[in-house]
C-alpha cells in the first residue's frame, strides 16, 4: 500500500510539472502584490500630501501604551516599495507614529498600488476623524476637489450638504489672518462671515483676530462685531450728509444759524431794532439722528429664547446681553452658555 501512494503521488507530481502548474504553486508571492506582512518601521516614509499637520501628543501616547500591551491591531496601508525600498504611507499615519513611539521596529501593513479611489478613501478617512483643525479639513476637501471630485460626491461621502463644502473649499482664496486662524481651529462658519466682513473693513477684522481667541470666535462674536461696523459706517453716512442739508438751505435762501443757536434765534423771532425790518424767524432744522444698524439674533439660554443685544456692551469680551423672551429680563451669560438659534431679518 506505501508504494503504491508513494508512486501515486510522484505520477499526480510529475502531471503537474509537465502542465505547469506546480510552478504555480511553488512560485512565491510578489513583493507589493496585496495581504497583510510585517514592514521594517524605517523602510516606511509618511505621505507628504497627508491632512493632518499635527497630531495630539497625549493621544498618541495613549495609543503607543496601548500598541506596547496589545500590537497593532489593525495594519496599515502602504503602497508598494519604490527603486529605494521605501513604501509610502497611505492610511494609518497615527498607528504609524504610535508603533515608532512604543519601540516597535516592524509593524503589519497592507500593501496596495495607490488608485483614485484609495486616495478618496484615505481623504474622507482623514476628514471624519474629531482632531483635524479646520485648515486641515479644508485642504483635505481642497485635495478632494483637485482629485476630481465634485462638491455633491465630497458632500454623500463626509455626510455633509453641499454647502459646507463650499465653505471649506472658499478657505483657500480668504486672507492669510483668516486662514492662520483655520489652524487655530476656528469654526468654518464664523471664518466664511468674517471674510465678508473682511471686504467691508478689514482693520476691523484684524483687530478682531488680534483680540479674539480661537476658542471664543464664533458666529455671535461676528455679529457683534457686525453690528459695529455697521454702525460706524451709518454713522459716517450720517456725518457726510449733515453739511449737504445745510448747503442746501444756503441755496434755498434760509437763513442758517450754527447749530447752538437756532433755539435763540427761534426765541427771537424779530430783528432787535424797532426800525429794522422783521426778520423771518429761522426753520428749525432737524437734528441728524444716527441710525445703527441692529442685526437680531434669536438665541437659547438655559432652555430660554431671547435676543442678543449686539449693540450694547456686555461685562467682558466673553459674555453678551440677552434680553430674555419670557419675563423680558435682560441677563449677562457667558457665550459657551448659548445657542444661536436665527439669523431675524427685521
Amino acid at each position: 500500500m506505501t508504494e503504491k501512494k508513494f508512486g501515486s503521488t510522484m505520477q499526480t507530481l510529475d502531471r503537474l510539472k509537465k502542465s505547469g502548474d506546480l510552478a504555480a504553486l511553488t512560485r512565491k508571492a510578489k513583493p507589493g502584490q496585496g495581504g497583510q506582512r510585517e514592514i521594517p518601521l524605517d523602510d516606511i516614509l509618511p505621505d507628504p500630501e497627508q491632512p493632518r499637520r499635527q497630531f495630539d501628543k497625549d493621544q498618541l501616547a495613549s495609543l503607543a501604551e496601548s500598541i506596547r500591551s496589545q500590537g497593532v491591531l489593525q495594519a496599515i496601508t502602504v503602497q508598494p516599495a519604490d527603486a529605494a525600498g521605501k513604501h509610502l504611507l497611505i492610511m494609518g499615519e497615527r498607528r504609524f507614529q504610535a508603533a515608532k513611539l512604543a519601540g516597535l521596529t516592524r509593524i503589519p501593513a497592507v500593501v496596495r498600488e495607490m488608485t483614485d479611489a484609495l486616495r478618496m478613501a484615505q481623504l474622507t478617512e482623514n476628514v471624519q476623524r474629531a482632531d483635524l483643525t479646520t485648515l486641515e479639513v479644508a485642504e483635505a476637501v481642497a485635495a478632494m476637489r483637485t482629485a476630481g471630485q465634485s462638491r455633491s460626491a465630497i458632500a454623500t461621502a463626509l455626510g455633509w450638504n453641499e454647502g459646507e463644502v463650499s465653505r471649506f473649499s472658499a478657505l483657500a482664496k480668504m486672507p492669510d489672518a483668516l486662514r492662520e486662524a483655520a489652524a487655530r481651529n476656528a469654526p468654518i462658519r464664523a471664518l466664511s462671515d468674517l471674510s465678508a466682513l473682511w471686504k467691508k473693513d478689514e482693520a476691523a477684522v484684524q483687530r478682531f483676530l488680534r483680540e479674539t481667541e480661537a476658542g471664543d470666535i464664533s458666529r455671535v462674536t461676528v455679529e457683534r462685531l457686525r453690528a459695529e461696523i455697521d454702525g460706524k459706517s451709518a454713522a459716517s453716512e450720517a456725518s457726510v450728509s449733515e453739511p449737504h442739508n445745510l448747503e442746501a438751505s444756503q441755496a434755498e435762501g434760509l437763513q442758517v444759524a450754527p447749530a447752538g443757536d437756532i433755539d435763540a434765534l427761534n426765541a427771537a423771532g424779530q430783528g432787535s431794532a424797532p426800525d429794522e425790518v422783521p426778520v423771518a424767524s429761522s426753520p428749525r432744522l432737524p437734528q441728524s439722528r444716527i441710525v445703527r444698524a441692529s442685526p437680531a439674533l434669536l438665541v437659547r439660554h438655559a432652555g430660554l429664547l431671547g435676543r442678543a443685544l449686539l449693540d450694547q456692551p456686555a461685562s467682558n469680551s466673553k459674555s453678551i446681553l440677552i434680553h430674555l423672551k419670557e419675563d423680558g429680563r435682560v441677563v449677562d451669560v457667558s457665550l459657551a452658555e448659548v445657542e444661536l438659534v436665527e439669523f431675524l431679518q427685521d
